[in-house]
């Protein structure tokens, strides 16, 4: 079995919007232009926002 993971954005945002653009369930949202939030509800942990990230400002947790 493949192991379960969730996303948070946890600082370093530059809102380059990569990860709005990969995630597939339209999960991550902008937060007043200075950051973007997951929503952990429709969020399906496929990695996409994870691996677009290029500042490494989300961080992945083990289920």
């Amino acid at each position: 079995m493949a192991q379960k993971y969730k996303y948070k954005v946890e600082g370093g945002c530059q809102l380059c919007l990569m990860c709005v653009m990969q995630c597939p369930v339209k999960a991550i949202s902008i937060i007043e232009n200075v950051s973007v939030k997951i929503d952990e509800t429709k969020c399906v942990g496929c990695g996409r926002c994870y691996n677009a990230c290029q500042p490494g400002a989300i961080e992945r947790y083990a289920l």
